[in-house]
C-alpha cells in the first residue's frame, strides 16, 4: 500500500474493527445481581411482606427474571431488571418502615387514649383531683 491509501484506508479499518469490538459479547458487571439480592434481602427483613407485599413480588419477580437474563448471556436486561429490582426492594422496605412507624403510632394513640380515660375517671371520683 502506498502512503496515500494507508491515510484513507487506515481510518476505515480502525473504525470497522471498533464496530467488531463494540458488537461482540459484552462481559457481565462484576456483583450485578449482588446488589439486588441485598436489598431484596433487606426488604424481606424488614417486614415487606406484611407491609409491602405487592412491592416485594414486583421485586422478586424482576430479581428472578434478571438471573435468567445472566443465564442467557443478555447482560444488558439483566442489569436493568436487578436495578429495578433494587428499586422495588428500596420501596418495600420505606413501606414497611412506614408501616411499622404507624403502627407504632396507633399504640401510643390508644396508650394516650387509656391514661386519659384512667384520669377522667379517677377526677371523677370522690376524693380526686380537681
Amino acid at each position: 500500500m502506498t502512503p496515500s491509501g494507508l491515510k484513507i484506508h487506515g481510518p476505515i479499518v480502525l473504525s470497522l474493527a471498533l464496530i467488531l469490538v463494540a458488537c461482540g459479547p459484552t462481559k457481565p458487571p462484576p456483583d450485578l445481581l449482588g446488589n439486588a439480592q441485598q436489598r431484596l434481602t433487606s426488604a424481606r427483613n424488614s417486614g415487606a411482606a406484611t407491609f409491602a407485599p405487592l412491592e416485594l413480588r414486583f421485586a422478586e419477580e424482576r430479581f428472578s427474571q434478571a438471573q435468567t437474563a445472566m443465564l442467557e448471556h443478555d447482560f444488558n436486561l439483566a442489569v436493568n431488571l436487578a436495578d429495578e429490582s433494587a428499586a422495588n426492594s428500596e420501596l418495600a422496605a420505606i413501606k414497611a418502615r412506614l408501616g411499622k412507624l404507624r403502627e407504632s403510632i396507633d399504640q401510643l394513640k390508644r396508650d394516650n387514649a387509656e391514661i386519659n380515660r384512667v384520669l377522667q375517671a379517677a377526677g371523677a371520683a370522690p376524693g380526686g383531683a380537681p
